[in-house]
Formats: structure tokens, sequence, C-alpha cells
């Protein structure tokens, strides 16, 4: 199917007028104009083209083609023949509508002119994976292991952890958003899933753009690490064999790591633990004036218990101290209620 015509029409000083079709009598049409007459979405890059059609009519004096881009002559930046004209850009388009005007004179010496419209997308934020990490590095895990791996990137994206297993396979994991430009994204390690090397690969998609990153660490499943091993007891079966007791997650932050900076007044915290469990979280401000010369004393800013969703994570909103100066210190723990673990601890500086 060819694109909507646009009607060039005889003017006796350059005066424009823009149709859309044009009556039989017109002695010379533009068809395949790029972009599309009353385009929408339209990339900043592209770039504006035309066919001249002298079919009926005389051919056109490409000397004489004028091309003006938002009232902007263009011309000696376009590429010009008797059947063709096309300039492509040297900068992005302005978002919002467009205008594009030929002018022109045919072999008879009758001027001619032709204008179209199309609308520039607003301009996107560049996607940006800020780092990506997990907790199958340092430690190969095993049966009954939860895998976790955390991107920090674009907010409100959609984000996979493409796990490379030992250069054959290629299996794709979900990731939610936990908070601002936080995803998570877990599996529960089985018998079958033994890797020696995992390169742990994150992709983060939004609109029409998309980017990777990949772990700096590769991620290592095992058969041999498994989980507690414990008798089983009580009931009327004569069997003695082992039982295997799923560990427990440590609590994790996922939002941010040890020895961050923060910048803003106040900050969100989030992370994960135990699907449905209860996280008893502390905050405690040490605050310090005059360039962190000084100590003023501890403020706590968070002393509550949280509880975690069906995947284990939680959010919550730490506030700014009451005075809030640079070099204060933030300590944070996590610890999961019910259980002996230590608590998981990272510090905090305020920028």
């Amino acid at each position: 199917m060819r694109k909507p015509l646009l009607a060039l029409v005889t003017t006796a000083g350059l005066g424009l007028l823009s149709l859309t079709l044009s009556p039989a009598a017109l002695a010379q049409r533009v068809i395949e104009v790029s972009p599309d007459l009353n385009s929408q979405n339209v990339p900043p890059s592209s770039a504006i083209s035309g066919q001249f059609d002298a079919a009926g009519g005389s051919a056109i004096d490409p000397n004489s083609v004028r091309i003006l881009v938002n009232g902007q002559d263009v011309t000696n930046r376009s590429t010009i023949t008797r059947n063709f004209f096309s300039y492509r850009p040297d900068q992005p388009l302005p978002p919002g509508q467009n205008r594009v005007q030929i002018e022109f004179r045919n072999t008879a010496g009758q001027n001619l002119a032709v204008g179209w419209n199309f609308t520039v997308q607003q301009p996107q934020a560049a996607l940006e994976i800020n780092s990506i990490t997990h907790n199958a590095a340092n430690n190969p895990l095993g049966p009954g292991s939860n895998f976790l791996a955390t991107v920090n990137g674009t907010p409100s994206s959609q984000v996979s952890i493409l796990m490379v297993q030992d250069g054959r396979t290629i299996r794709e994991l979900r990731a939610q958003e936990v908070a601002a430009g936080v995803y998570v994204a877990t599996l529960n390690v089985q018998a079958s899933d033994r890797i020696n090397e995992g390169i742990i690969i994150g992709r983060l998609q939004r609109q029409n753009q998309t980017t990777y990153a990949a772990a700096p660490q590769s991620a290592i499943f095992t058969t041999t690490a498994t989980g507690n091993v414990a008798p089983q007891l009580g009931g009327t079966g004569t069997g003695t064999g082992p039982v295997s007791v799923q560990p427990e997650l440590q609590p994790i932050f996922t939002s941010h790591n040890d020895g961050e900076t923060i910048t803003g007044r106040g900050f969100t915290l989030s992370g994960q633990g135990q699907p449905n469990a209860t996280l008893d979280i502390n905050v405690v401000a040490r605050v310090r004036v005059l360039g962190g010369v000084i100590s003023a004393g501890n403020e706590t800013l968070i002393n509550q218990s949280v509880r975690t969703d069906a995947n284990g994570n939680f959010t919550l909103r730490v506030p700014p101290p009451a005075i809030l100066s640079s070099g204060t210190s933030y300590v944070v723990t996590a610890t999961t209620r019910g259980t002996t673990d230590a608590p998981t601890q990272i510090t905090l500086y305020q920028r």
C-alpha cells in the first residue's frame, strides 16, 4: 500500500498550502514521504525524505528545491535529485509537532510548494543497570537453598535474570521491583540444579529500550552443599533415614550495600528474608556536626517489626534525623524474629 500523497499547489509567490491527495489536474505530486503525514511517536533521529512524482506533469528542477524543517533551511545539508529528496538531522528533532516544507519549481516554470506535519516522541530517560549481585558467588548453593539476585537500575522497568548455565543453556528468572529501582529474583535450588559456572546477567527493559549487565562473579550450584540434616523423629513409621531441613534465609538488604552514601532526606530501605516472616528492623543515626568532627549523639529513627510477603520481600521508609548533617552514619540491622541467627547489619553515610 502506498503512503498518502501530498498535493503540490502552484503558487504566485511561494505561499504554502498543504493538502492530502491531489486533483487530477495537478502538475506534480510528492509520494512516499517519511515520516508519514500526521504520524505520532516519531523517533527524534528519524530522517526526512520523499519522492517527486511527475506523472501527468512536468519534471522538477532539482536546483530550485528548498527544504525547510521547522522553518529552518536545511537545503545545503540535504540530498536532492529529480526524483528524490532526503535530509538526516545532525541533531535530534525536538519533541512535539514538527513541520516539513518543500518548495521548488518545475521545468514549466511553475513555483510549487508542499508541507506536512508529524509528532516526535517525548525524550526517554536512558536505561541503566547500576549493579547486579547474587548470593552464590562465594559459597556454592545446594538443594534447599534460596538463590537471590538483585538488580539496581532505572525504576519502573521490566527486569529478568538470565542464568547462562555452564555455557550450554539459559534460564530466565523474572524479577520483582521491591523498591524504586531495586529488583529481586529468587530461585529455590533443586537437586537437579547443578552449575559449575553460572553467568548471571540482568536484563532491563522499558518501552522500546533494553540494556544488559553481568554480575562480576559467577554462581555455583552443587549437590554437596545441602541444607541441615537431622534424624526423623516421631510418627509411627520405622524409617530412620535423614530428612533435609531447608535452611533459614538470613535477612539481606537489597536497596543499599554496606558503606553506601545517602544523598537525600531519609531513604527507603528494602530487602528480603524468609517468606511470611517477622523481621525486627532497627536504624540508629549517629549524628556528627562540623564536618563530622563533633558527635551530636545517637538518634533511633526506626525500631519496629515488619512482615515479609510471600516472596520474602519487605520495604519501609526511614525518616531523616532531627539534625541532618554530612558525616552522619546510619547503622541498620535486621533480625528474623524467633531465630538465633545473628542480625544482618550495614552502615550507611550521609553525604
